[in-house]
């Protein structure tokens, strides 16, 4: 085809390889927020936000609108926020935020892997009070 065809194909594969990576996240960001508060934007604050994270990433309006039918139809699976408390290597405390529609199959992999690097899931309340949540941080990744 051409030294220019490759480049251009590059370039494409490149930029659609970053957005199959992130669209489902925001798409997952959008349901369970439309699930919270409702589908409408006015009336729910973190679903505002959430489009307007997915607009600012350049998340075509289709796929957005899909994310709130998706939290709207009845037939949906159900995602929900679960927070698991563990130790880590050398003492480490760690609080685990996760959103799941299959809360068995998520505790067995955190299990997995706290097992792996030396760490153990505790108690539900062990940990919890010694976190507060203060800001949170969102860092452009530099070219």
């Amino acid at each position: 085809m051409g030294r220019a065809f490759e480049y251009r194909r590059a370039a494409k594969e490149k930029r659609w390889d970053k957005m199959s990576k992130l669209f489902p996240k925001l798409g997952k960001a959008i349901t369970i927020a439309a699930k919270e508060g409702g589908p409408d934007p006015e009336m729910n604050a973190k679903l505002r936000t959430a489009i307007a994270t997915a607009k600012a990433q350049n998340m075509p309006k289709d796929n957005i609108e899909a994310a709130i039918k998706r939290a709207t139809n009845q037939d949906a699976a159900n995602f929900a926020e679960v927070n698991y408390e563990g130790k880590g290597p050398h003492g480490t405390l760690v609080f685990v935020e996760t959103a799941t529609d299959n809360p068995t199959r998520t505790v067995a992999n955190i299990k997995l892997y706290f097992n792996r690097y030396g760490g153990g899931l505790v108690p539900t309340g062990s940990l919890a009070f010694m976190f507060d949540r203060k800001a949170v941080f969102e860092l452009a990744a530099t070219p």
